[in-house]
């Protein structure tokens, strides 16, 4: 996890590419659906996540 903005409710990701959206890898910021998915985020952190409707709606640690 790149960066946190819990007043825009952003977390900034850098991610691997990801073969069934055919995104390649990158780094984006996206909306969390949930505030307190910001309460256990922590800059540096290797990330999992799942993307609905463009927010992200789960987060753990990898």
């Amino acid at each position: 996890m790149r960066a946190i903005d819990a007043t825009a409710g952003r977390i900034t990701i850098a991610y691997d590419a990801i073969e069934p959206l055919n995104w390649p890898a990158g780094t984006m910021a996206f909306a969390v659906g949930k505030s307190a998915l910001l309460n256990s985020a922590t800059v540096g952190d290797k990330v999992r996540f799942r993307l609905e409707s463009q927010q992200i709606t789960e987060l753990t640690r990898f």
